[in-house]
């Protein structure tokens, strides 16, 4: 029979208070929790815990992006009347939920592009431009929008052009941008490269006093762009322009084959370099990966490759899926307004879904996740790979 009366010292373990753990037992745990959102747990348990454990830890694994919806939550239950301003939606695919967060830094700011953990946030006039981690809230200042622009390769600011008013209400469209660096963040020789669709390519290092422009040719709609070891890439409809970030005069031009001549293709940065993704009419997708010497295209191995894509036109990240056990390659992760989703009454709906190329197989992941926010111009659905650095 159990001796409710021992002493307290011989009381059994489970009853002891796991808040006065030693500090170096408390770490040695921390460093085995590989989810960051496990982490974010980890560390709201206690003070004691928290202040145990590393506020930006480096053993975490490369992370399964989060989708950032350009969603309204639905009013709470227990509170319909709940305000909701400042609470974004994002679909974390670790865990296949979605997620509330408070991030009263997007009011009033559009969320244009992501990269690394960060989001592009810009005012509607384009007054005001920084970067925000969402899980830290950490900020970084970027130049204004409102501010003359350089020529890349000149110290005048004589080329100057309105930037602001790519993100004018009546130029929604022009506001759907991408984002890539060119070193890690915190690097202060890290070149940021901002894409405006449909023909500016900009890019600064933080506190830089304004922008510099990359000239693109004359009267040429220009697809896609971004940044990688030295070198801008611009892709048109026919061709790609490489240019070098020390000698902008030089200029590569590539001439696609007539095969790709017309077909919708995009620009990935992987972590072998650049690939172009081609979307055929056919509905076959192919990666191709860049090689400068020769220069040409070649069709790569996907077996190891996932494409996250906030629409089956604008992809974001390129992936090698020996990262995750739980993903498999030669796959697209997207979100979607009815190109895939039509539900029996063929009315269209929103959902985010996963396309197995191999097995040529959708799989439904949400659908309609909450009310569709009525901004003007319209934010697009941004992958990042959520971070604490």
């Amino acid at each position: 029979m159990e001796d409710n009366n021992m002493p307290e010292e011989d009381l059994p373990f489970q009853f002891r208070d796991w808040a006065y753990l030693p500090p170096e037992v408390v770490e040695l745990i921390s460093k085995k929790v590989k989810s960051i959102t496990d982490y974010v747990r980890f560390r709201a348990v206690c003070s004691t815990w928290r202040s145990a454990s590393l506020p930006n830890p480096s053993h975490l694994p490369p992370q399964l992006p989060w989708l950032m919806l350009p969603f309204e939550p639905r009013p709470n239950e227990t509170d319909p009347d709940e305000k909701n301003n400042g609470i974004r939606l994002l679909y974390d695919l670790w865990e296949g939920k979605m997620r509330r967060l408070y991030l009263p830094e997007t009011i009033d700011m559009m969320c244009c592009a992501s990269y690394h953990g960060w989001l592009l946030l810009v005012s509607v006039k384009g007054r005001e431009v920084f970067l925000l981690n969402p899980l830290t809230r950490d900020r970084i200042q970027l130049p204004s929008f409102t501010s003359p622009v350089k020529l890349l390769g000149h110290d005048s600011d004589s080329h100057s052009f309105d930037v602001a008013s790519c993100f004018d209400s009546y130029y929604g469209s022009f506001g759907m941008s991408t984002m890539t660096f060119s070193v890690d963040i915190t690097d202060p020789n890290c070149l940021i490269t901002v894409f405006i669709r449909p023909y500016r390519v900009i890019c600064c290092r933080v506190g830089d006093p304004c922008w510099t422009k990359v000239l693109s040719r004359r009267n040429r709609y220009l697809i896609d762009a971004t940044y990688y070891n030295g070198q801008f890439y611009l892709l048109y409809e026919e061709a790609m322009d490489i240019i070098k970030s020390n000698k902008p005069e030089e200029r590569i031009v590539f001439n696609f084959e007539p095969e790709l001549k017309g077909v919708r293709m995009h620009l990935l940065d992987g972590k072998s370099g650049i690939y172009v993704v081609a979307f055929h009419p056919d509905g076959n997708v192919e990666v191709y990966q860049f090689q400068e010497q020769p220069v040409k295209l070649k069709v790569t191995d996907t077996s190891n490759i996932i494409i996250f894509s906030g629409s089956i036109a604008r992809p974001h990240l390129a992936i090698c899926s020996d990262d995750w056990d739980s993903l498999d390659g030669d796959s697209i992760y997207m979100e979607d307004n009815g190109l895939f989703n039509v539900d029996e009454s063929r009315r269209p709906h929103y959902s985010i879904f996963a396309f197995d190329r191999d097995a040529n197989e959708i799989e439904h992941i949400v659908r309609n996740p909450g009310k569709k926010q009525h901004r003007w111009p319209p934010e697009p659905a941004l992958w990042f790979q959520p971070s604490f650095m």
